[in-house]
């Protein structure tokens, strides 16, 4: 890929199925972290996202890769897929209840990636997160808010979680 060389330390979002790059997870995130990128996947599926990704991540490594809800789903799957690529991963309410996230077959270790999910989620449901997680050996992260993690306590646990994660030292 023509002037992408290989760089360390690259922090990406994956926004979800319905809203687009630049929602509030991703100010809330850009504003602590102004390298964020974040592709636009609208109107596309998974497939079509995963090809964009792919090709967005080609070359790098050391990336973190922080997905919402059907963008959490798409960060598992590319991980699997490329974990030579990712240092770790921050999914919130992600989609790990479909078909798709039964293909997910390898995520980083435990202390590289955090879960974050509401108990009051009326879209992906709790329970089915939690048994992704325990799959994997991963501690999920309840907190008292719905699908778009949109409360302050929520917020701050985000950026709480990203900032355990993710380091432009590292």
């Amino acid at each position: 890929m023509c002037g992408k060389s290989l760089r360390a330390n690259m922090l990406f979002f994956f926004h979800g199925l319905e809203s687009g790059p630049h929602g509030s997870k991703y100010h809330l995130m850009k504003a602590v972290h102004p390298e964020l990128q974040a592709p636009d996947f609208q109107g596309m599926d998974l497939a079509q996202r995963l090809a964009v990704a792919e090709q967005e991540t080609r070359g790098l490594s050391g990336v973190t890769l922080v997905g919402s809800s059907f963008g959490g789903l798409l960060a598992a799957r590319l991980y699997s897929l490329y974990p030579e690529r990712f240092k770790s991963l921050l999914l919130l309410a992600p989609a790990v209840h479909t078909e798709e996230g039964e293909q997910v077959s390898e995520m980083p270790p435990a202390s590289r990636v955090r879960v974050i999910h509401g108990n009051a989620d009326e879209v992906v449901p709790h329970d089915k997160v939690a048994d992704f997680c325990k799959r994997f050996g991963i501690q999920l992260i309840t907190v008292a808010d719905s699908h778009r993690l949109a409360a302050e306590g929520s917020q701050d646990m985000i950026l709480s979680a990203l900032s355990d994660i993710y380091s432009t030292r590292n």
